[in-house]
């Protein structure tokens, strides 16, 4: 007989290459700078949210992204009530001084969207790429008639000082036109160096915080708050509230589901024996019906179950040697409850009201064995929800894998060399002159909008101590991180999901054919069902899921999303 192997003791030795467990967030703190959608978004739909539980926070913290959101938005509202008030302030005091920071404005950001288009031009044309018509026309047109406004607008500037230096000429002659013009121009070149600082301020100030977000460095917590406060409890807690459709909120796209029922029967007998004089003899058992071959008790409940797949599953967490653990894996339940249907604002469900809940799968409530592998550092989530429910006799197995992907790209500049030191200053001060034009055309209506987000905030206050209606929907319509999220970034990324949810798969089905042999079930139909969704896995075949599956689908918060959900 063969023994098997012995056990290699565990030892604990590093990784070759040591993840960074803040790459998420560190990531998601400096969108919060880079990328407006994703900060208004995030503080609309989440912060400014105190009726609706959060979502939960998969490979990062919420609380110092959320920070950083408001720092950035409140350094926004400052850079462009600047710009408002020092244009308004103009407007009174000196049009024609008003008149030429505009003129300004608009020729450098048509000159800028003329460099643009050319070179974009001329790069399709060296790759021997087709121009594409369809873009290009708009984009010369709209060129076209930024040109025209800026000539317009320096004719009227030239119009308006043509005619106060003439009346200037003929009320105090030669002296008083020298200060009609001497004051026109160091108006013109103050006003436009100070619509010009704000920007260029605004960026430098930017570039020093992202410069706070490079490796090795902790993102910092916000000033404590009931606001925050509230969300740093609800983003860890052990139930899911999820609004509309999206069961699995906060975990990405579903990319793979599957299920089915298994009738709950004692094994068929093969054969009987009988005795007689000339000792024992075999033959075949009568048949018996379906029916007489259901247990009169069940011999399980739910719970018993789960416990088992649970304790077989620890043997694959952490703290193993490497090729006995799944590295980055945890293992927990979890409820998934409708919004419609929740009596506080506190995701946390005890131990009793887990158990029922497991019982009575029929409930808006749903138990999941969450299985979750954080792996590149907390920036690639694949979750393994395990479903399993004893109902009308029979057993119900049910396996949805969802996939979080990394940060959006652009986030990730503070990983590079480029995210710090000399150039990205440089850089900084000149994103700062560029995007001058058109941070001044919104600045109004960006400090409006802002403004308004303010004052409907002011009142909300804190939704945990307030008395919950029926009815309404508390359940999170918006997770902030796959708002950050865009896609895969490599196909090694793409095969790590398919290879944790084989991983997983494979264990958790056999932990049930273990539990229900021990048990005395026929497995029979079981093996018949299951064993060839391992043999499809380890084929390869997944649903919904490729080499070139991209995850840039931004969710809807009107209750969709992108990749869907299993209810």
């Amino acid at each position: 007989m063969t023994l098997p192997a012995p056990r290699r003791p565990y030892s604990p030795e590093a990784p070759p290459y040591p993840e960074d467990p803040t790459a998420a967030t560190r990531h998601l703190c400096a969108a919060a700078y880079l990328d407006d959608t994703f900060r208004e978004m995030s503080l609309r739909h989440v912060y400014y949210q105190p009726r609706r539980v959060v979502a939960p926070s998969y490979g990062f913290n919420v609380v110092p992204v959320l920070g950083h959101c408001l720092k950035a938005r409140n350094g926004a509202i400052a850079r462009d009530a600047a710009i408002v008030l020092t244009l308004g302030i103009a407007l009174c005091v000196s049009s024609t001084a008003l008149l030429g920071v505009l003129s300004t404005m608009v020729s450098l950001q048509v000159t800028v969207a003329t460099y643009r288009l050319a070179r974009d031009t001329f790069q399709r044309l060296r790759g021997t790429a087709p121009v594409n018509q369809s873009a290009l026309v708009p984009r010369a047109l709209l060129i076209g008639l930024g040109w025209l406004a800026a000539f317009l607008l320096g004719s009227a500037m030239s119009g308006l000082l043509l005619r106060r230096s003439t009346e200037a000429f003929f009320e105090g002659g030669t002296d008083q036109l020298a200060g009609v013009a001497a004051v026109a121009l160091m108006g013109s070149l103050l006003l436009t160096g100070l619509v010009f600082a704000y920007p260029v301020a605004f960026s430098l100030w930017r570039q020093s915080e992202l410069s706070r977000l490079t490796p090795g460095n902790q993102p910092a917590m916000p000033n404590s708050s009931p606001r925050m406060t509230e969300i740093a409890h609800q983003q860890r807690g052990n139930t899911v509230v999820y609004s509309g459709f999206r069961t699995f909120v906060g975990s990405g796209d579903v990319v793979a589901r599957w299920g089915f029922a298994l009738r709950l029967l004692r094994p068929e007998p093969t054969v009987a024996e009988t005795f007689n004089g000339a000792g024992a003899h075999r033959h075949p058992a009568p048949g018996l019906t379906e029916r007489q071959r259901e247990f009169s008790e069940l011999p399980f409940d739910a719970s018993h179950l789960i416990d088992y797949v649970r304790r077989d599953l620890a043997v694959l967490l952490p703290e193993r040697a490497a090729e006995e653990q799944i590295a980055g894996l945890t293992v927990e339940s979890r409820v998934h409850l409708a919004g419609t249907e929740v009596s506080s604002l506190v995701p946390n469900t005890d131990d009793e009201l887990m158990h029922r809940v497991i019982r009575h799968p029929t409930t808006p409530a749903r138990h999941y064995l969450a299985c979750q592998v954080f792996s590149w550092g907390g920036e690639l989530i694949t979750t393994v929800y395990v479903h399993l429910a004893v109902q009308g006799r029979s057993l119900y197995v049910e396996l949805t894998t969802t996939a979080l992907p990394p940060c959006a790209g652009e986030y990730r500049i503070v990983d590079s060399v480029e995210g710090s030191g000399a150039a990205a200053w440089l850089r900084a001060l000149r994103i700062g002159l560029v995007d001058t034009p058109a941070t001044v055309w919104r600045a109004p209506l960006t400090l409006t909008r802002a403004l308004i987000n303010l004052i409907a905030a002011s009142g909300s206050g804190v939704g945990g101590a307030a008395r919950l209606a029926r009815g309404y929907d508390y359940g999170a319509r918006v997770a902030v991180r796959e708002l950050g999220s865009d896609q895969m970034r490599s196909l090694v990324q793409v095969s790590d999901v398919q290879k944790y949810q084989s991983l997983i798969e494979r264990r958790v089905i056999a932990s049930i054919l273990d539990f229900l042999e021990e048990r005395g079930v026929d497995t029979t139909e079981y093996r018949q069902r299951a064993v060839p969704r391992i043999t499809y896995n380890n084929n390869g075949g997944f649903n919904n899921f490729g080499a070139n599956a991209t995850f840039n689908d931004r969710v809807d918060v009107r209750g969709g999303a992108g990749g869907g959900g299993a209810a």
